[in-house]
């Protein structure tokens, strides 16, 4: 057939879930099946009421972006010790790159996938296991390609000057809040804001705010504005790797 989604070896090559193609597949079969999902949303989807009375008499029509979004929401509600293997066992076929890494540091994969993971927000940042490389990938220095964006907003010479102070007096913080002070109190030396409601009552006052010196860093660290709590992804990297990056 012309249309690859149509193809079985489709999802297994993409590493899409067999739990994720199953959940679309009673989404567009029963239509009361996303509301029974919405309440109960850690329930075994064998227990979901299937009826037949339900199903659609003309017939549904396959929808890409809603099966990434069905599958984003199965792989979050997922532990990251069933991630892990999933991904692995994915790679092991299809990225022997991948594979290897995640082989040779279980603990420390098994800590990346941690990340967000559980409480009622879990991030959903992919669909399938050929986009785990994409979303993991400065936590290996292996694959990562040392391309930094840096926010559009702040002078570069700036951004040198907070990575400056903040290597100076970088050390491992045992937990967020302490890291969040020192990012605060580093930035604050700089004319940075010492907290986001300082900023908001008087921007003009300030070189910007704790949440653009923490952009800064993480442009550093990962090479990208958009990441994973950075506090979490500092303490896996470890002060070593972070302290390079920076």
């Amino acid at each position: 057939r012309k249309d690859p989604e149509l193809a079985l070896d489709f999802y297994r090559e993409e590493g899409y879930p067999s739990a994720s193609v199953i959940e679309y597949l009673i989404t567009l079969l029963n239509s009361n099946f996303e509301d029974w999902r919405i309440a109960n949303p850690n329930e075994d989807i064998k227990k979901f009421p299937f009826s037949a009375k339900k199903m659609s008499v003309s017939g549904s029509l396959f929808d890409m972006d809603k099966f990434n979004d069905v599958s984003k929401n199965v792989i979050a509600r997922m532990s990251a010790e069933d991630v892990l293997k999933l991904v692995t066992d994915w790679a092991e076929e299809f990225d022997e790159e991948l594979f290897k890494l995640l082989s040779s540091g279980k603990d420390y994969a098994l800590k990346i996938f941690a990340i967000g993971r559980g409480g009622k927000k879990p991030r959903k940042d992919f669909a399938k296991f050929s986009e785990v490389k994409g979303y993991i990938n400065f936590f290996y220095d292996e694959i990562f390609d040392n391309k930094f964006e840096f926010p559009q907003n702040i002078d570069r010479n700036l951004c040198k000057e907070v990575l400056n102070k903040y290597i100076s007096c970088y050390e491992k913080q045992p937990d967020m809040n302490s890291w969040f002070e020192h990012l605060c109190k580093v930035g604050e030396e700089l004319g940075f804001a010492s907290s986001t409601k300082a900023y908001k009552e008087n921007p003009e006052a300030y070189k910007g705010s704790p949440g653009d010196v923490s952009q800064i860093i993480r442009a550093a660290v990962t090479g990208r504005l958009n990441s994973p709590d950075l506090y979490s992804v500092m303490d896996i990297m470890g002060e070593e790797k972070v302290k390079e990056r920076i």
